[in-house]
């Protein structure tokens, strides 16, 4: 009775919102997020959440079309000169929502601005391969790469551009009002934002004009609260549904299950400046003494992963196993690394391995229900781990990713098509948190970096994996089947991995 009140509570409101919006319902697109994205700057992007709002927001310099291959969007054309290191790219004519025009300048502004240590970006070792950028002219910029190309690496160049003129200085901070007020040139602009919900319009000058007229981002943290909505048909996409609730969803008929393919993976890090965590021993024996498959068991349909890319991955080397438990070989692995077992607790020269867990909070239930899993087990082992702590987005970014004040975190990594591992396992990487560092690694990661053979490229990564595997920088635990939730009033909706709302300007509501 009490979650019958509350969600007709919710539905209350949101219809109150539709009423005073200048949007007809039928014009409206509302989806629900766990944790909604915190910034409309596609530079300090953190989470999935703010990757799916800047699609809607930010146009790029190409994107992905429907198979998934490069489509100019702000490019008029791209020539390669004969060195292969050359891109000359020529901008069409484009307005910012402020009525400027989108320019070359803007464009080596957001190179620049990504760059920039003073931004923090963790996206910027994305863009190394990129040695500099020259404008020249208003419409012209010169990229000149790091290695040669046989044809433009359109592929590697989805990037969201912002304007110049919206910033002194190519070092944002993640507070710059841009975040919530930015000036855009995307399908959509921010029209109103609050702590529960993004609040967007239709921009008619933007490269592809969407057919709907406004969306709405609402964040609805309880997984079943959102497909309570959806059942009565208050929103129209539940970005990720869970096993449990896609029976209801399927039995109500009021929405379509999509499978959200995914090029994400949750894995269990190791923070190895921990004096413990730092022996590659301890590592593997921790990652043996795990039943991956019971947990998994807990939270839905997967695949169990033995490295760092999805089983669908051309990366994915099939060759090296999941790890099974095998607490033989785990006990027999903190032995050789000097560890002794008094009264069934793992010491180390008489003083027990006390050790801190944390998980991202934005995994939610699901979160929770496989930490203190993962937690159980490694206590049956012998070590002594607290009980599991959720950390929120900022707080990751500052406790996690910066302070590094932890000793093992469980948490999620997606990817683009460019599957770029080396910001997570290169000595410098932007986001290797850990603190690994391996010189095996990096030639690896070098050598697949430089190459112009794809198929070498290919055998580089598969041998990556091979050595993250035998080096444990990580336990890699699994890519989760995803299913959205899309209402059948929807027409035209097509999602894709990574990139939820690319094709966002087709999608559209029935009209009655």
């Amino acid at each position: 009775m009490i979650r019958g009140l509350f969600v007709a509570a919710l539905a209350v409101v949101a219809l109150a919102t539709l009423v005073a919006s200048d949007a007809s319902a039928s014009d409206t697109f509302i989806y629900y997020e766990d944790e909604m994205g915190l910034s409309s700057n596609p530079i300090h992007e953190l989470s999935m959440a703010d990757v799916r709002l800047n699609e809607l927001v930010h146009a790029s310099l190409w994107a992905p079309n429907y198979a998934d291959q490069p489509q100019a969007v702000l490019v008029k054309e791209a020539v390669l000169d004969e060195s292969g290191r050359q891109l000359t790219i020529t901008l069409k004519d484009v307005k910012w929502t402020d009525g400027k025009p989108v320019t070359a300048a803007d464009v080596a502004f957001t190179l620049e601005a990504y760059k920039n240590p003073d931004s923090k970006s963790l996206d910027r070792n994305r863009w190394d391969f990129i040695e500099s950028a020259e404008v020249v002219d208003e419409k012209t910029i010169k990229l000149t790469f790091q290695r040669t190309y046989r044809e433009p690496p359109a592929g590697q160049l989805y990037l969201k551009v912002i304007p110049k003129h919206a910033f002194k200085n190519s070092g944002i901070p993640r507070n710059h009002s841009y975040r919530t007020n930015p000036i855009s040139t995307g399908g959509f602009l921010v029209k109103e934002k609050d702590h529960k919900n993004w609040i967007l319009r239709r921009f008619g000058d933007a490269p592809r004009v969407a057919k709907l007229g406004e969306v709405r981002c609402q964040e609805v943290p309880e997984k079943r609260t959102q497909a309570e909505l959806m059942s009565y048909e208050y929103g129209h996409a539940m970005i990720e549904v869970e096993p449990q609730q896609r029976a209801e969803l399927d039995a109500d008929q009021c929405c379509t299950l999509k499978p959200y393919p995914s090029k994400s993976w949750w894995y269990s890090a190791f923070n190895q400046q921990n004096p413990h965590l730092g022996k590659v021993k301890v590592r593997q024996a921790i990652s043996l003494a795990l039943d991956r498959q019971q947990s998994l068991d807990l939270v839905g349909e997967g695949e169990l992963i033995s490295g760092p890319f999805t089983l669908s991955s051309r990366y994915y080397n099939h060759d090296v196993q999941v790890p099974g438990k095998d607490i033989a070989r785990a006990t027999a692995l903190m032995e050789e690394a000097g560890y002794k077992k008094v009264d069934e607790k793992w010491t180390l020269k008489g003083k027990p391995v006390v050790l801190r867990f944390f998980y991202d909070e934005a995994l939610g239930e699901q979160g929770q229900t496989v930490a203190t899993n993962l937690v159980g087990q490694l206590k049956s082992f012998g070590l002594d781990v607290s009980n599991p702590n959720a950390i929120g987005k900022e707080s990751w970014e500052e406790r996690i990713m910066q302070k590094k004040e932890f000793d093992l975190v469980m948490g999620v990594w997606s990817f683009d098509v460019n599957e770029d591992i080396g910001q997570l396992f290169s000595d410098n990487g932007v986001r290797n948190f850990v603190g690994y560092s391996d010189d095996r690694t990096d030639q690896l990661l070098n050598g697949a970096y430089e190459s112009q053979d794809p198929s070498e490229q290919q055998a580089y990564m598969k041998e990556i994996h091979r050595r993250l595997s035998e080096t444990s920088p990580y336990v890699f635990l699994w890519s989760l089947r995803n299913f959205s939730a899309i209402s059948w009033n929807v027409v035209g909706s097509h999602i894709q991995a990574y990139f939820y709302f690319s094709q966002f300007p087709d999608w559209d509501i029935k009209k009655d």
